[in-house]
C-alpha cells in the first residue's frame, strides 16, 4: 500500500527532476494520473492554464513536472504557514 502523505513529503524536497523520478518510483507511484494527482498535491494543487486542445497525458505529466521542477509553488507554503487564505494571497501578489 501506497503511503501517499509520505511520498508528497518527499517529493516536496525534490529539485531536479532526476531525483522526483528516483522519488515516484521508490514510492511506486507509475500511473501518469497518479503522478500528476500527486505532483498536484504537492504544489498545493495550483491553476493550470487549460488547453482547449486535446492533450495526452504524457503531455499533461510532463506539463505538471514543469511546473513542479520550477519550484514557484513552494511561495504557497509560505503563504500558508503566515495564515494568508487563497483569496488574499492573490490580492498580495497583485500589490
Amino acid at each position: 500500500m501506497k503511503n501517499i502523505n509520505a511520498a508528497i513529503a518527499a517529493i516536496r524536497t525534490c529539485r531536479e527532476r532526476d531525483a522526483l523520478d528516483d522519488i515516484l518510483l521508490r514510492f511506486e507511484l507509475i500511473d501518469n494520473q497518479e503522478i500528476i494527482n500527486c505532483l498536484n498535491m504537492c504544489m498545493y494543487d495550483p491553476e493550470k492554464f487549460d488547453s482547449s486542445r486535446p492533450t495526452s497525458i504524457e503531455d499533461e505529466l510532463e506539463f505538471t513536472k514543469q511546473i513542479f521542477l520550477t519550484g514557484t509553488w513552494r511561495l504557497n507554503d509560505y503563504y500558508e504557514r503566515m495564515g494568508i487564505p487563497m483569496r488574499e494571497k492573490a490580492e498580495f501578489a497583485r500589490a
